[in-house]
């Protein structure tokens, strides 16, 4: 089983390679931490077990408590799915500002990609490269990401492309680093995911990084033990991975498990899969 401070060093490190400096905390998070201090510092128990099973479980009722849905509704209007995605645009234009997200930039990027395809890919973010280039996976990241995708023998014209919170962080005197999204904020854009899903229906979708892992399989387990599995989300199957920025300074191993998620995908979709695809990443 996971140790809480496992699964807090996992995502610290998928922050840092994104270029994230800041992790904002709320007070619940604080404590937690606080209290895993204290319980290191302190003499070994009886039975050693207890205090992580007891730690984890805080964890994940913390994690529950992000993923609940706030009282929110959402309606679309349009004869075809690009209309409701366009509408579904319009009206979060003004969302951080509607349900008191102040600590998010103004700037919405809000998706790319067909709006009849099969494969969703849902990061966590926008990075400042997205902001910029005003859709998901952009700069080198992006670079990176297509890559991935040319690999799979599609492109960005033939899968869907989002976050889960759609306007990018914000932190003091902010430049290009980024910081993850609080709870309050995954769970204030979870209900515009799950209508955005609902207009797509997809067949499957890769949630990249810890956090939309996380927020989407609605458990505190690591990315490792997430992966490797399928899950569910909303009656569509569900496969979790690394964030394509992992990908950037990932070691030759990491990034065959990163293709072994793609690989899953692919074989789920009844998409060809050549010996070559199946042996990338096997050899250095």
């Amino acid at each position: 089983m996971p140790r809480p401070v496992d699964i807090v060093i996992d995502f610290l490190r998928e922050q840092e390679t994104r270029g994230i400096t800041h992790v904002d905390l709320d007070d619940r998070a604080r404590a937690l931490l606080n209290q895993w201090s204290k319980r290191k510092a302190a003499p070994a128990a009886a039975t050693p077990t207890a205090a992580p099973r007891a730690q984890v479980a805080a964890t994940a009722a913390a994690v529950e408590e992000v993923i609940a849905p706030p009282p929110v509704a959402l309606s679309t209007q349009g004869a075809t799915k690009a209309e409701k995605l366009a509408d579904l645009r319009r009206q979060l234009l003004d969302f951080p500002r509607t349900r008191g997200l102040t600590q998010l930039r103004e700037t919405l990027v809000f998706s790319q990609g067909n709006p009849d395809a099969r494969l969703v890919f849902v990061g966590e973010s926008p990075s400042h490269h997205d902001e910029q280039q005003g859709h998901p996976f952009a700069g080198p990241v992006g670079e990176k990401f297509d890559l991935i995708l040319k690999a799979m023998n599609l492109s960005r014209s033939e899968v869907y492309l989002t976050h889960l919170v759609k306007f990018r962080p914000a932190t003091k005197n902010q430049t290009t680093n980024n910081r993850a999204p609080t709870p309050a904020e995954l769970s204030a854009f979870l209900p515009a995911l799950a209508h955005e899903m609902a207009i797509i229906a997809p067949q499957v979708i890769i949630a990249l990084g810890s956090l939309p892992a996380a927020t989407l399989c609605a458990s505190a387990a690591s990315i490792d033990s997430l992966r490797g599995q399928w899950h569910e989300w909303n009656g569509i199957a569900l496969r979790t991975s690394d964030a394509p920025s992992f990908l950037l300074t990932a070691a030759h191993s990491k990034k065959r498990k990163f293709w072994e998620d793609m690989l899953a995908a692919m074989e789920k979709l009844s998409l060809p899969v050549s010996e070559k695809q199946r042996g990338y990443f096997l050899n250095k």
